[in-house]
């Protein structure tokens, strides 16, 4: 078997593993780079970022007969290498690879080919991909690109809100990626603008004065429902594990090892644009990953999960009173960016994509599935809260991934929009009895009961150091 062994993590990874950034691609290899975006809604949100699949029909630009008053953005870092927790985990099923002694059989085949590992220095881990890190120049997935990408489409649709104020902040947790998302995406937009970096801190210090929330809620459990989403079958696991054991004796994968593949085949993606580990899979155990995915969002941050929607409230109210002041606030674009699990909390708050029953643990629920988490939050995602004015009135509506997001039950202005005053009940009322403070004891870490950095950013200039999480 042909694979380069590698060696533990850390240190000794970069010194085992082969540099391979001069690598040459064979002609089949850039012939795929790039076809295998159909798999991105099955792999949990750790794929590149693509639009949300269902549009209703609607367009994402603001009706003709409105104008735009103001637009909130709440983004997630863009693609990005495995944390450290689930690149160890890769390793070590690589590991297990690399002691193999025979040729692989099977769909593993393409590992005796001069394969080229996507992982070859640890020093990446949690590092967004970018141009000089990725593994292939061609690759049309890095999140530098992806953070530029977005900024040109931003500046497409909404520049006009930017031409009486070319002065703005934009607020970024003091998460590397994060920053290095918002650092592109601002530099992306142009000589034009004088963007400010407001860098907010993730440490619990901050309280309710943060971009993550979560972080600062002592008492936020994300296995309180351990009991329920552990039941789902994982059967599927190991009925992979046996396959690709049994043509390969001696193999020993396990169903931890299974589901690290998946791991394997998204951020293979994102580092090289392109992963052969994804076609060990049937279509089958692609639905049930993402399905166990979604269960596990929707009990760790989402509306299962006693907290979420309260964490998530701190998001929200603050979107609600940039809303209602917007005649009197100068900027009237309000740009941030973040992590998933804070993306997750917040459309918990909000509820437009909360299901009306809890996930059942026990089988995949394919009718009225509406919690997809990869749809709503995969890397680079981005949740867009629009105020236009049209005739007598202000109308607010949800762009998510591209694709406008309606409130069921106040979507009748242009656009499937809900009027303004309409909205404040909505929003009133999602959060009625959401007391972050109080339940997630925040007074134990910090003495900061409210989000504050949108108001008094020009005065404190936030400036947290920069952390690789």
């Amino acid at each position: 078997m042909r694979l380069h062994a590698i060696g533990p993590l850390g240190a000794g990874v970069a010194a085992a593993a082969p540099t391979t950034k001069q690598h040459k691609l064979s002609v089949t290899d850039v012939s795929v780079i790039g076809t295998q975006e159909n798999l991105f809604p099955y792999l949990g949100g750790s794929a590149p970022y693509f639009s949300y699949p269902i549009t209703y029909g609607v367009q994402s630009e603001i009706p003709e007969q409105c104008t735009l008053q103001q637009i909130q953005l709440l983004a997630r870092h863009g693609e990005r290498y495995p944390t450290k927790n689930i690149g160890s985990k890769i390793l070590d099923t690589y590991h297990k690879l690399c002691n193999f002694s025979s040729d692989f059989e099977g769909s593993l085949s393409f590992l005796n080919r001069n394969y080229e590992f996507f992982l070859p220095e640890a020093k990446n881990f949690e590092e967004l991909t970018t141009w000089d890190n990725t593994l292939d120049p061609i690759n049309p997935y890095t999140g530098e690109w992806g953070a530029q990408k977005h900024a040109r489409e931003f500046l497409n649709q909404y520049r006009e809100l930017l031409e009486n104020k070319t002065s703005f902040p934009i607020f970024t947790s003091n998460s590397k990626r994060v920053y290095d998302t918002a650092k592109i995406f601002a530099e992306a937009l142009g000589d034009k603008f004088n963007v400010s970096l407001q860098i907010i801190d993730e440490d619990p210090v901050s309280g309710a004065n943060t971009l993550t929330p979560n972080k600062s809620c002592t008492v936020y459990n994300v296995t309180e429902n351990i009991d329920v989403h552990s039941k789902f079958p994982d059967q599927y696991l190991s009925n992979i594990a046996r396959r690709l054991n049994v043509p390969n004796n001696g193999l020993d994968l396990t169903r931890a090892d299974a589901e690290n593949l998946f791991f394997w085949c998204a951020y293979e993606i994102n580092v090289k644009g392109y992963s052969n580990m994804c076609n060990v899979f049937t279509p089958e155990e692609l639905a049930y990953f993402s399905y166990s995915d979604d269960m596990i969002s929707y009990y760790h941050h989402g509306p299962g999960n006693r907290l979420g929607p309260v964490v998530g409230s701190v998001s929200f109210n603050a979107s609600l009173e940039l809303l209602r002041q917007h005649e009197s606030l100068d900027v009237k674009a309000w740009l941030s960016f973040t992590h998933d699990s804070n993306i997750i909390n917040y459309l918990s708050s909000i509820g437009i994509l909360n299901p009306t029953h809890a996930l059942p643990a026990d089988y995949i629920q394919f009718t009225n599935h509406v919690y997809h988490k990869s749809w709503m939050a995969p890397q680079g995602a981005r949740i867009y809260t629009q105020l236009y004015h049209c005739s007598d009135n202000f109308y607010v509506r949800y762009v998510i991934n591209d694709a406008v997001i309606p409130i069921e039950s106040c979507s009748n202005g242009p656009g499937l929009s809900c009027e303004l005053e309409d909205f404040i009940e909505f929003a009133q009322a999602r959060m009625n009895g959401s007391d972050y403070i109080t339940a997630c004891d925040i007074a134990s870490s910090s003495n900061h009961k409210y989000l504050t950095f949108f108001w008094d950013y020009e005065s404190k200039h936030y400036n947290a150091s920069l952390i690789h999480k």
